[in-house]
């Protein structure tokens, strides 16, 4: 390593930073009880990657049922763990282990070790103030408690720790008629007809609003191609009688892409920031094409001032996603999970980044997990990739140490807080 670039690492682990997204319980009690730290830890990401290593998801399940002996769930899962022990989201997990445990690396003699100390921090609380703020010194991240197309209320967070972001998935697209009675129940809108529809979704908006929301998230990425065409409201109407009726979800795009400039408008007169899945996708077997961030065009030239926070760089597209966040003032890259699903694509994106967009446009992190100590794992690699690209851009004379040093604090902090408006 250079003598730059430990410089860098010093000054970048000193600061204080914001999390673009995150899927964390809202309150450390709603973390789950009945649990250990094999079963938490294999909830998100790198479960994944043992699916890839070819773990059956017979193996996995069993692997995260805490009610069985933790040894015999290891065994399970430890060829497939060796085989992906050189991922980043292995990484993230050794991190973990390390910074909260003192525990080198997960692995067969370590696992019991590292879940009693896992167990005994659940038991003595405060764990959430350990992870976020003492070891990965975050003020503040952005919540995204509703991970699903499916509509949730009571959707408030600790203020401590968390802003939240809402989803109108549901009402971009919705799943059928028990899902639209849902919608109007929560909403007092009675939704028979596609202008109801809308009703009820501005009315949540609102609802959202008054409870501290400061941005608006898509996921829908996960479920059909990211092309929003713009569509009449008789061709929604159609295809809204045909969700009525019983139709298939995949089968209503006119009405998904008519409500997603529904709600592009809606984002657009409360200036809210619209965050969106871009990118690959969590879990194993997907189409990744449909969430391939150009796609997005239309949406940007037709929404010139809705902030679009475009997620995970859209790796493996993060090229692509260069050039659309260099080409539209409303367009920016969010380096939320991208560093823990390619530390080194992560350093090799934001080092061209820097030479191509503007840098009060790049947000250099986001944990995106759904327990609190993957947070601390992704926040240290994160840390150490923004030091090492900066460390490039600096021996490569591009700028000087200060510079450095000063585009550190935009990217972690100050680009975030601008974007989102937190006042903290």
């Amino acid at each position: 390593m250079t003598s730059t670039y430990e410089a860098l690492r010093e000054h970048v682990f000193s600061l204080d930073i914001i999390d673009t997204h995150e899927h964390l319980p809202p309150f450390e009690a709603d973390r789950p009880k009945d649990t250990d730290v094999l079963a938490e830890y294999l909830s998100h990401y790198f479960s994944s990657d043992l699916v890839s290593a070819g773990l059956s998801d017979e193996g996995v399940a069993f692997a995260r049922d805490a009610s069985k002996p933790l040894a015999q769930r290891w065994k399970t899962v430890e060829p497939y763990w060796e085989a992906a022990r050189n991922t980043g989201y292995a990484r993230s997990l050794d991190v973990a282990a390390r910074e909260l445990y003192g525990v080198r690396e997960i692995t067969g003699d370590t696992i019991e070790e590292l879940n009693e100390a896992f167990v005994a921090a659940r038991e003595a609380g405060g764990h959430y103030d350990t992870v976020l703020k003492r070891k990965s010194r975050i003020r503040c991240s952005i919540e995204d408690w509703q991970s699903s197309c499916v509509f949730r209320s009571g959707d408030e967070v600790d203020a401590r720790y968390f802003r939240p972001v809402f989803r109108c998935d549901a009402f971009i697209a919705p799943e059928g008629p028990q899902q639209l009675e849902g919608l109007a129940h929560e909403t007092g809108v009675p939704i028979k007809t596609v202008d109801d529809l809308k009703a009820a979704c501005e009315v949540y908006v609102e609802r959202e609003l008054g409870r501290g929301a400061v941005g608006v998230k898509c996921g829908l990425a996960y479920m059909r191609p990211l092309k929003f065409e713009t569509t009449s409201v008789t061709e929604a109407a159609e295809d809204f009688a045909g969700l009525l009726q019983g139709a298939e979800q995949w089968s209503l795009k006119r009405l998904q892409d008519h409500m997603m400039h529904h709600v592009c408008a809606l984002a657009d007169a409360r200036g809210l920031p619209f965050q969106i899945h871009t990118g690959l996708q969590e879990g194993s077997g997907n189409f990744i094409a449909n969430s391939e961030p150009s796609q997005l065009t239309n949406l940007f030239m037709a929404y010139p001032n809705v902030k679009f926070d475009v997620f995970h760089i859209g790796y493996p597209y993060q090229q692509t996603l260069s050039a659309l966040a260099k080409n539209f003032r409303n367009v920016f890259v969010d380096f939320c999970w991208a560093h823990v699903i390619s530390p080194t694509a992560s350093v090799r994106a934001l080092v061209e980044y820097l030479d191509a967009v503007p840098a009060n446009k790049i947000l250099g992190f986001g944990g995106d997990y759904n327990f609190v100590d993957g947070v601390v794992g992704h926040a240290f690699i994160a840390r150490e990739n923004v030091a090492r690209a900066l460390a490039i851009k600096v021996d490569d004379g591009v700028f000087d140490l200060d510079r450095a040093r000063q585009l550190a604090q935009m990217i972690l902090h100050d680009n975030p807080a601008a974007l989102f408006g937190l006042q903290l």
